[in-house]
């Protein structure tokens, strides 16, 4: 009996671990800060307030969509917390192409003036 009760909890505790991170990529880092490498002109810094992250999984995933978008040069998002603060060329992308990015893989993301 005893082994079948520590059997069970061992199960419950594995299965609630994996109900804790909801994007399923959970990493120990809480700050992710890349800068990417190109040529850039003039550069813009904007703020976005992004919802829908669970865990810093979440933060990476964000982040790393956010490196692919062409004339982002650094990205700093913080979690918790869920601002993203991103540089960017402002001749190659602008901050409605950096939410659509953000909402395109099912978060939100509103601009903070």
């Amino acid at each position: 009996m005893k082994k079948l009760m520590l059997l069970s909890g061992a199960i419950l505790l594995v299965y609630l671990s994996s109900q804790v991170c909801g994007c399923g990529s959970c990493s120990t880092a809480n700050a992710q800060t890349s800068t990417v490498n190109q040529p850039i002109s003039e550069t813009k810094t904007v703020k976005l307030k992004i919802t829908g992250m669970t865990c810093a999984g979440c933060s990476n995933h964000v982040t790393q969509t956010l490196e692919e978008v062409k004339g982002v040069v650094k990205v700093e998002l913080q979690y918790p917390g869920d601002v993203a603060t991103i540089e960017y060329d402002a001749e190659k992308t602008s901050t409605k192409e950096l939410i659509a990015a953000i909402e395109k893989i099912n978060y939100k993301a509103i601009e903070i003036k």
